[in-house]
């Protein structure tokens, strides 16, 4: 196994080469193979012939996922913000439920199979977050009339369920934290954004503590819109480098494997 080496400043933010990318080769009919050396797959080696040098190569579920999380981050930060006047943040969960969490989660699948052990834990761990803020706020399930229904007033129950959420936040920073923490020697910008990410849960988990504190949710909403709009960028870039187009500069992922 080659040695991984630490790429550049300018390699993380995609100015340069990843020195850890790849290798990939392409057929006479021009299909893309990913090169992977396994045990048994030299040519010469009988021992196990199902499994070749060159293997099939899976898409890459990164644009994916940073379409699914920066879609459900840009809408759950209009709603914090209250943007044209909207409180009610019911339409968050058309994006968060389908896109956040299911689109996600199917990145999340593929890059286990791809090896990726980064991407699959980020990704499930996200498309788990952001399916569980939906279910919370979604009548059928049940948990907030829990809240509400547990007390004679129903505002004491909505704050309740409030204080409820802002536990789910602080506990959902951790996770992104540990992103942060996986990802700050080799990714810088991919470890900012987990660090803004993990700086507006804190700020989201403030706020609906003690609901209401408009300028405290008002400021993780946009934290959360700034993110959103990096991960379209960097989807966007990405696609396009699959595409063999080098014209946005795309954000390396940390490799240990």
């Amino acid at each position: 196994m080659a040695t991984l080496q630490q790429p550049s400043i300018m390699a993380q933010f995609g100015f340069e080469k990843d020195p850890n990318a790849y290798e990939h080769i392409k057929t006479p009919a021009g299909h893309k193979l990913t090169r992977t050396l396994t045990a048994g797959g030299h040519a010469v080696d009988s021992s196990q012939p199902g499994f070749p040098i060159y293997h099939r190569r899976i898409g890459n579920p990164y644009p994916m996922f940073a379409v699914g999380i920066g879609a459900s981050l840009i809408i759950l930060g209009f709603g914090l913000i209250e943007i044209r006047g909207i409180t009610n943040p019911t339409v968050f969960y058309a994006i968060a439920l389908p896109l956040g969490g299911l689109g996600v989660l199917t990145s999340a699948m593929f890059a286990f199979a791809e090896g990726s052990t980064f991407l699959a834990t980020i990704a499930g761990t996200f498309a788990g977050l952001f399916g569980a803020v939906s279910l919370a706020f979604l009548p059928w399930t049940g948990i907030q009339a829990a809240y509400v229904g547990s007390v004679p007033n129903p505002q004491l129950g909505v704050l309740a369920f409030y204080k409820g959420l802002s536990i789910a936040f602080f506990v959902a920073m951790v996770p992104v934290f540990l992103t942060f923490l996986a990802s700050f020697k080799t990714s810088f910008p991919i470890a900012n954004g987990a660090l803004l990410i993990v700086l507006g849960l804190i700020l989201a988990g403030i706020a609906f503590k003690d609901f209401p504190k408009a300028a405290i949710q008002k400021t993780s909403g946009a934290i959360f819109v700034i993110v959103g709009i990096v991960l379209f960028y960097h989807a966007t870039a990405v696609m396009l480098k699959e595409e063999g187009i080098h014209a946005l500069p795309a954000f390396i992922l940390p490799r240990t494997d």
